[in-house]
């Protein structure tokens, strides 16, 4: 009998870099047996992936649509660590999977974020004050709503993944809509995430670390490692068909939370490891306007200022918990993940 083939999407990359060494360090049989494919665009990175027993595809981009479905049909269970933000991809990917009939049940796990829960207490024009569960609420629902008054491009592709999921025959999809990622990621390349090295970036060229308003604003966060190890039960579930309350399709969206922070407490914390690092003069942040954090942060555009700097998106894991996952890292860990960061970004002080 040929191996399960698994399809990971951004390899390079800090999620899935981390999903990748986590499959491929798994001590699960059934994960040993899988064969994994990876889609790369340098091609320099071949050697080092084919070292790892990793099977390499070259292709130019998500955006060559055509490649990707092509690539997908060859290939039982797809991994889409890529990009939330594009719903062609998605829907390519997914529709690939349905072109080639097996005998078995296809998989489209898609990663995402949380950013698409986000309010807009800045502006007031929505103020959320609830946590979100992702088996007592009904999110694609939420997320439909929150989609047809205001377009927002990780929403658009949750809910296009969903839909395509739906209308194609054999194949199920689970979306993981994972909140602030923290950690030194264990991938070959990229290690470092991405939210908070921004902040970090604009604390130590500002001079002190920011916040924007009141920085009242609560967002969930999870260590990669913790979140690389939900995949590997996904998989692991899907491999021994011990798919019992896996839920799917539109009720397969799961959270991924474990910590929780406001936005003023994350300038504390940037500001403080900056300051020992000898890298900021104050261990004090200071408040900026949402109009000028959009100015340096995110080229100007508000909404996406408010909703990724100042946002509440509060959730809560119970679905992820009741099919076995049990995040391990701590507090001390995210405080030690600031550090790395700095040291990742600048170099031990």
């Amino acid at each position: 009998m040929s191996p399960i083939k698994l399809l990971l999407t951004g390899a390079t990359g800090y999620i899935g870099g981390t999903v990748l060494t986590q499959l491929l360090n798994s001590s699960i049989p059934e994960i040993k047996e899988l064969s994994i494919s990876v889609l790369i665009r340098k091609p320099e990175q071949a050697e080092l992936y084919a070292s790892k027993g990793v099977n390499l595809i070259t292709f130019d981009g998500l955006e060559d649509v055509e490649c990707l479905r092509r690539v997908a049909g060859e290939h039982d269970i797809i991994l889409h660590a890529a990009d939330s933000t594009n719903p062609s991809a998605a829907e390519a990917l997914t529709l690939g999977l349905a072109d080639t009939q097996g005998s078995t049940k296809k998989y489209f796990i898609h990663t995402s974020g949380t950013s698409s829960l986000g309010d807009r207490p800045v502006t007031e024009q929505l103020i959320e004050n609830r946590e979100f569960s992702d088996k007592n609420d009904d999110i694609y629902s939420y997320l439909k709503q929150r989609e047809a008054v205001e377009s927002y491009a990780q929403r658009a592709t949750d809910i296009k993944t969903v839909e395509v999921g739906e209308k194609v025959p054999g194949v199920d999809t689970l979306i993981i809509k994972a909140p602030i990622i923290h950690g030194r990621g264990t991938g070959f390349f990229n290690q470092k995430s991405f939210h908070i090295p921004v902040l970090i970036k604009g604390a130590v060229a500002a001079g002190h670390a920011q916040y924007v308003g009141d920085g009242a604003g609560i967002w969930d966060y999870v260590h990669v490692v913790d979140l690389a190890e939900l995949f590997e039960l996904l998989v692991a579930k899907i491999l021994k068909n011990d798919t019992k309350g896996l839920l799917t399709g539109r009720k397969g969206i799961y959270f991924a939370g474990t910590l929780r922070h406001s936005w003023k407490e994350l300038a504390e914390s940037i500001a403080q490891h900056c300051y020992e690092a000898g890298r900021l003069e104050s261990p004090t942040p200071q408040s900026i306007s949402l109009q000028k954090a959009a100015d340096i942060y995110t080229g100007g555009d508000e909404h996406i200022a408010e909703v990724g700097l100042a946002s509440n998106s509060l959730t809560v894991a119970d679905l992820a918990r009741e099919i076995g996952w049990t995040p391990k890292m701590k507090e001390t860990d995210f405080q030690q993940s600031l550090l790395d960061d700095i040291n990742l970004l600048f170099g031990s002080a």
